[in-house]
């Protein structure tokens, strides 16, 4: 590829990337005008985690599905997010939408600090939620998360890197159990460790030790909560059949939907919001939907 096509193409790969940031940024400032509560969660890295509460539907106390969108670690897409968000509240079940950590490396930065972030946001707002249950009309025992790509990377981290809190904390937060009672993976069921490469060589001891640090698969144990798990095939099926294959083996609860249709980044395939029209492949949300209201959201 010649310098000049080069340039054109990192370019529009910047443009993309700033488009994508400031259509986020911009959600979060018309949130509260749409009924969602914005507060501050965690700081590090010089970037502070928030998260986005819609107000609480009306009547008994419900389940809460905690949104994650996608981009790599690198932004966030507003179509993962906000759209999403809608359509489960619609369905009965109350919604948050998580800004967490990302930067310029995304899935390249180096050990996937900016991954160990993004986790430890979804943790704590896991934790923020149970804490403080009763001042938005949720159950504390039905906190659900759910992302996709990046955002179900980070999902599959909350999963796994849970803990029951700190009894001797004076924090009611710090004192609250970060473990999720459901976990959505939406085309983010992603594993560093799982194939073998092909080639002479492949990994040193030392990078597979690394690698599996930052890895949900080699992190899953048998009090993981359940997980629904959707992938299509334009988009590699094994991804998400390999997952499951080790939440079987783990004795996981979980659903798995594999849909034939659809490229990676489809979020509800609706047609809308910048998304692909597959009418097919847009079913796994009401599925989902579904799936959590069975589990009592």
């Amino acid at each position: 590829m010649a310098e000049k096509e080069r340039k054109t193409v990192s370019d529009e790969i910047v443009s993309f990337k700033e488009s994508r940031r400031a259509s986020f940024a911009k959600m979060m400032r018309e949130l509260p005008s749409m009924d969602y509560k914005v507060l501050d969660l965690r700081e590090e890295d010089g970037f502070t985690a928030r998260l986005a509460v819609k107000k609480a539907h009306e009547g008994a106390a419900r389940g809460m599905l905690i949104v994650c969108a996608g981009g790599g670690f690198v932004f966030k897409s507003w179509n993962e997010a906000l759209p999403v968000a809608e359509l489960f509240y619609g369905k009965g079940i109350n919604v948050s939408i998580l800004d967490y950590h990302v930067n310029d490396a995304g899935i390249n930065d180096e050990g996937l600090n900016v991954m160990r972030m993004a986790g430890e946001d979804g943790l704590e707002a896991i934790r923020y939620l149970r804490a403080n249950a009763e001042e938005y009309r949720i159950l504390p025992d039905h906190i659900a998360i759910g992302g996709f790509s990046a955002g179900g990377m980070l999902t599959g981290y909350a999963a796994t890197r849970f803990d029951a809190g700190d009894p001797a904390s004076s924090d009611p937060v710090k004192r609250a159990s970060s473990r999720p009672d459901a976990a959505l993976v939406l085309y983010g069921a992603f594993s560093r460790t799982s194939s073998v490469p092909s080639f002479p060589g492949g990994l040193t001891r030392e990078e597979i030790a690394e690698a599996a640090k930052m890895d949900n698969v080699r992190n899953l144990r048998p009090d993981c909560p359940p997980m629904f798990v959707f992938q299509t095939h334009e988009d590699d099926p094994r991804i998400g059949l390999n997952f499951c294959i080790e939440l079987a083996n783990f004795g996981i609860p979980f659903e798995i939907h594999t849909f034939e249709r659809g490229a990676h980044g489809g979020a509800l395939y609706n047609g809308k919001d910048e998304t692909p029209d597959e009418p097919h492949t847009a079913l796994w949300a009401p599925v989902a939907a579904d799936w959590l209201l069975m589990r009592g959201f």
